[in-house]
């Protein structure tokens, strides 16, 4: 789903670290009881869930859209106790405003021009076709990685959400595989910058997650109308967002 990130999942279930520091080729056999876990059930969620979750877009777009800002906003109390660990710098102040306006910039890109190829209008698949699929998976795997910064929307940013989409769904293993190689070296590249911000720089990594995850906000509003839809769109969000800020502090307690 454009605009909701893994991470921020992650977070949410208070498995952040715990993933980052399980991804490695050193103790993967260590830590393969763990991670085998979490891939099955990307894979499920990927192939069962993705016809369920355009049903509820198509047919309940706004109030959809309202649970997942409920969902975001019920995980920011939880990231400011993580970067209030110690007082705030006023450089990590200044990272925390400059991610949070990188993400509400994004809210004024036009996502659905670029976002509409499919295969057969990119002309079928082309070695410029193929670098552009590699690198997108890439960022986009990176990016996943950093809660706020959903992976389908930096997809969409390179124009090849849709060629994606399209590739599960019929099954087509040259684009898959192609998409796996990148999501693959952005997995091993992102982990290893993470865990490197998280052991020197732990604030200043909080603090860009806080405003990356309260301006993905941004990225996902659908708008408002002030009408039955628009009043149960609200109920959604403020229930999510409590029930998201209340599983986040127990879990946040069970550490």
């Amino acid at each position: 789903m454009p605009g909701i990130s893994i991470g921020t999942t992650a977070v949410l279930l208070n498995i952040y670290d715990k993933i980052l520091y399980s991804v490695s080729l050193v103790d993967f056999k260590k830590n393969l009881a763990f991670l085998a876990p979490l891939a099955l059930g990307g894979a499920c969620g990927i192939f069962s869930f993705s016809r369920l979750m355009t049903f509820l877009l198509a047919r309940y777009e706004m109030a959809m859209y309202f649970c997942f800002i409920g969902i975001i906003a019920g995980c920011v109390p939880m990231i400011y106790r993580r970067a209030r660990y110690d007082k705030i710098k006023l450089r990590n102040a200044a990272v925390f405003a400059a991610s949070f306006a990188f993400m509400a910039a994004l809210a004024f890109i036009d996502k659905g021009a670029i976002a509409n190829k499919t295969l057969a209008q990119f002309g079928g698949m082309s070695l410029a076709l193929s670098t552009r699929l590699f690198v997108a998976a890439l960022v986009s795997t990176v990016a996943m990685l950093l809660p706020g910064i959903s992976g389908s929307l930096a997809m969409l940013l390179f124009g090849v959400y849709t060629v994606a989409i399209e590739a599960v769904s019929t099954f087509n293993f040259t684009v898959v595989a192609i998409v796996c190689a990148g999501a693959l070296c952005g997995g091993l590249l992102g982990v290893k910058l993470i865990k490197t911000m998280l052991r020197f720089h732990p604030q200043a990594l909080y603090c860009s997650i806080l405003g990356l995850i309260i301006g993905s906000i941004f990225t996902i509003y659908p708008g408002f109308t002030a009408d039955a839809k628009g009043a149960l769109s609200m109920l959604f969000m403020i229930a999510s967002a409590g029930l998201t800020f209340l599983f986040s502090k127990r879990a946040g307690q069970s550490v």
